[in-house]
């Protein structure tokens, strides 16, 4: 096990969560890279995150943005949803 596994927080994920995941094709890896180093965190009510990443991707390496809602816990992230968007400027915070 390295370093990095070793300090890597699990993932619990919602079933709504999961089922997003799956219908809208995102990689889990994209997940679990952006909650190790995100573009940008929002605190949301309840004191939720949502996790912003900006990536590229296909052959036009269109940008995108994705959103993870999520609760951290000191050894879990519960991931409440995810998806992903074309509309950036819509969501990204330049003010943070």
């Amino acid at each position: 096990m390295s370093a990095r596994e070793k300090f890597m927080k699990q993932i619990r994920w919602w079933p709504h969560a999961r089922e997003r995941l799956i219908e809208r094709g995102i990689d889990v890896k994209l997940v679990q890279a952006a909650l190790e180093h995100p573009d940008q965190v929002v605190i949301s009510t309840g004191g939720r995150k949502i996790i912003h990443k900006r990536y590229r991707e296909g052959h036009s390496h269109k940008e995108y943005l994705l959103r993870i809602f999520a609760e951290e816990h000191q050894v879990e992230w519960i991931i409440r949803t995810v998806y992903r968007t074309s509309k950036i400027s819509k969501y990204w915070r330049d003010e943070l």
